[in-house]
């Protein structure tokens, strides 16, 4: 059933990875909780996970559209998100999202998902989980800020959003938008920056704030 907010019906996916294992024991625990907030998104919704090689496999409820990565080394966190634009953009997705498992939504996302309405920009909310920085926040405010061609404070990869239009204009020529050379870390660094050249922009809205527990197993694993 289509859910109303703002100005306009719109179809909604959203990307998470997550992984259970020794690196994250608490990985069920961290989707579990990501999937039940979603809850709070007023959207006809797609929820895209992607298990990273939990073995066993985690259980994910059916409503959920589930990918599970047989060696997460390959193509590590950066594949996933590919293959989530990608399906995201196929199923008919006009806004896109992607998300940290440890992340909880709240109703503020959905003011969030109104104002992704510009086709050149990238756009992520206040959180408690960025360590410093414009983008640090307890709770919702007004406004937004512009980090474009910020390199030392840009919006940062536990969460970003950006509508199906960027997709098609951002998207490199082997049809991925993200670099898969960056598998773990700063895959979202370099997406910044090379997009910025092509007249792309990076904001901070204000109006949500997430919650964002920020657990970096994945340091470890790309040392490992």
């Amino acid at each position: 059933m289509y859910k109303y907010f703002g100005k306009q019906l719109n179809m909604v996916g959203i990307i998470v990875t997550s992984h259970q294992g020794k690196l994250r024991p608490q990985g069920q625990e961290l989707i579990n909780r990501f999937i039940s907030s979603c809850d709070t998104i007023n959207y006809k919704l797609n929820i895209y996970v992607f298990d990273n090689s939990s073995n066993p496999p985690m259980l994910i409820p059916n409503h959920c559209k589930v990918t599970y990565v047989e060696d997460q080394t390959k193509r590590g966190l950066t594949g996933t998100w590919n293959d989530g634009v990608n399906n995201a953009v196929k199923d008919g997705c006009d806004t896109i999202l992607i998300s940290n498992d440890d992340v909880e939504l709240n109703s503020s996302i959905n003011k969030f998902i109104d104002d992704i309405n510009d086709d050149n920009t990238i756009y992520g909310p206040l959180s408690d989980g960025v360590w410093s920085g414009v983008q640090r926040g307890f709770e919702p405010t007004e406004g937004f800020i512009d980090l474009t061609n910020n390199e030392s404070n840009m919006c940062n990869g536990f969460f970003m959003g950006f509508n199906k239009n960027f997709v098609n204009k951002y998207i490199q020529s082997n049809g991925m938008l993200f670099n898969e050379k960056h598998p773990w870390g700063g895959n979202e660094e370099e997406f910044q920056k090379r997009v910025w050249k092509q007249g792309a922009k990076s904001i901070v809205n204000k109006s949500c704030f997430l919650h964002h527990t920020k657990l970096r197993g994945w340091v470890q694993f790309n040392q490992s």
